[in-house]
C-alpha cells in the first residue's frame, strides 16, 4: 500500500514538475497578457479598482523606486513658474507605481501646467488622454518635461484630459484653442481605450471643457508643504495563496496566448463616427490655417504584452494582434484621408528587449520614468526634429 501511495505521490511530482516547465519553455517564445483577472481579480472581493491597488501593492514591496528629483509644488523652483491655477492630486499612486502620488497645478482651463500666455501663442498643441497628462510622474519626468527637454526652443500647451477619447477630445481641441495662436497640432490616439466615444456627446463635452467648469479644478490645500501628501498610504495584506496566484497568472501568459489562436475579436472602432471627428476637426484647422497636423499612434500594454511572439513569427497570426492592427490600419487611412500625418509608435516600444519595462512593474498602467522618456524622444525624432529639417 505504502509502495503504491509513494508511486502515486512520485508521479504526481513528475508531473506537476514537467507542467512548470512546459510553461517555461511556452513563455521562453511565446508572450500575453498575464491571467490577472482569472486568476487573482475574480478571486478577491471588492471593486475593481481595489482589486488592482492590491497587485500594485504587492508588485511595490520589493520596488526599489526612489522619489528623487522631482520638482515639488511647494518649492520655490515651482512657484517660480507662475502657474495660475489651484494644486491638485491626481490620486494616482495607488494604481500606478504605488509609492507616489501626482501632485500640479491646474492653469486657468484646468489642464496640467501650462503658462496662462501658452493658450495665446503656442507652438505645438499636444492633445491626448492621461498618457499626455503623464500620470503618474512629477516634473521633470513627465512627458512634456521630457519632451521640452529635447527642444529647448519650443512651446508646448498641454490640453491633455484623463478618460477622455476621441470626441471629447475634439472638443478640447476646438473649444480651448479657439483664440491660441500655434503652428502644429500632435494629436495622440492611445490604442488602449481611445476608441470608445460617441459624437452625439460632442456638444456636452464643449461645455463642460470650459473654464468656469469646477470639476476640472479640484484642490488640494496649498498651504501644506510635506512629503507625506506625495506617499501612497494605502496597504494590503499579501498572503502566500495570493502570491501563488500572481506567480501562476503570469507563467500561463504564453500557453494562454497560444490557446488564444482561433478566438475572434470583435472591431473596435466606429469607423464612421472617428471619420466625422477628424472631419470636424481638420476643417477646424484649416480655418485656423495649421498645415501641420499629426496623429500619433501609442502603442497598448496587450500590444506589447505579446512582445516575444514578434521573435518567432507569432505575432501577426495572435488574433488579439490582428484585432489591433486593423484599429491602427483604419486610424491611419482615416486620418491620412483627412490631412494628418500618421506616425505609428509601436516600433520604438516593441524593438526594446523588454517592451513592459515601460509600464509600474510590467502591468497595465500607464509610463513609467522610462516610458515617458522613450515616448517624448520618439515624438520629437519622428515629428519635432524632422519639422525643424524641413523648415530650415
Amino acid at each position: 500500500m505504502k509502495k503504491i501511495i509513494l508511486i502515486n505521490i512520485s508521479v504526481l511530482l513528475v508531473l506537476v514538475i514537467s507542467i512548470f516547465f512546459l510553461l517555461k519553455f511556452i513563455n521562453l517564445f511565446i508572450s500575453g497578457p498575464p491571467r490577472y483577472y482569472e486568476l487573482v481579480y475574480n478571486l478577491e472581493n471588492g471593486s475593481l479598482r481595489k482589486k488592482k491597488e492590491k497587485l500594485i501593492y504587492y508588485k511595490s514591496l520589493n520596488s526599489k523606486i526612489k522619489h528623487e528629483n522631482e520638482i515639488k509644488f511647494y518649492s520655490d523652483e515651482y512657484k517660480n513658474l507662475k502657474y495660475s491655477g489651484p494644486i491638485k492630486n491626481e490620486d494616482c499612486g495607488s494604481f500606478e507605481s504605488g509609492k507616489y502620488e501626482l501632485i500640479y497645478a491646474l492653469d486657468n482651463y484646468g489642464f496640467r501646467e501650462n503658462q496662462d500666455e501658452l493658450h495665446q501663442e503656442t507652438d505645438y498643441v499636444l492633445l491626448g488622454d492621461s498618457f499626455i497628462i503623464s500620470v503618474c510622474e512629477s516634473k521633470p519626468y513627465d512627458f512634456k518635461s521630457q519632451l521640452k527637454m529635447l527642444s529647448k526652443d519650443k512651446k508646448f500647451l498641454n490640453l491633455g484630459v484623463g478618460a477622455d477619447n476621441y470626441v471629447s477630445q475634439l472638443a478640447t481641441l476646438t473649444e480651448v484653442t479657439q483664440n491660441t495662436n500655434f503652428n502644429s497640432l500632435i494629436w495622440f490616439f492611445y490604442e488602449g481605450n481611445d476608441y470608445n466615444d460617441e459624437l452625439n456627446k460632442y456638444e456636452y463635452y464643449k461645455k463642460t471643457i470650459r473654464p468656469n467648469h469646477n470639476e476640472r479644478k479640484k484642490s488640494i490645500n496649498q498651504s501644506i508643504s510635506n512629503d507625506e501628501l506625495y506617499k501612497v498610504k494605502k496597504k494590503f495584506y499579501i498572503s502566500n495563496f495570493y502570491k501563488f496566484r500572481v506567480w501562476l497568472a503570469e507563467e500561463i501568459n504564453g500557453l494562454s496566448s497560444l490557446l488564444k489562436i482561433f478566438k475572434k475579436y470583435e472591431a473596435l472602432l466606429n469607423n464612421h463616427e472617428y471619420e466625422q471627428v477628424i472631419k470636424i476637426a481638420s476643417n477646424y484647422l484649416d480655418q485656423k490655417k495649421i498645415r501641420e497636423r499629426y496623429i500619433y499612434y501609442i502603442p497598448s500594454w496587450q500590444r506589447l504584452s505579446n512582445f516575444k511572439s514578434n521573435r518567432i513569427g507569432f505575432y501577426s497570426t495572435n488574433p488579439q494582434i490582428k484585432q489591433l492592427d486593423i484599429l491602427k490600419k483604419n486610424v491611419k487611412e482615416i486620418s491620412e484621408k483627412n490631412g494628418f500625418t500618421f506616425i505609428d509608435g509601436e516600433n520604438r516600444f516593441l524593438n526594446l528587449n523588454n517592451p513592459l519595462s515601460v509600464f509600474h512593474y510590467k502591468l497595465n498602467t500607464h509610463f513609467n520614468r522610462y516610458g515617458y522618456k522613450l515616448f517624448a524622444e520618439d515624438v520629437y525624432n519622428q515629428i519635432i526634429n524632422k519639422s525643424n529639417n524641413i523648415n530650415k
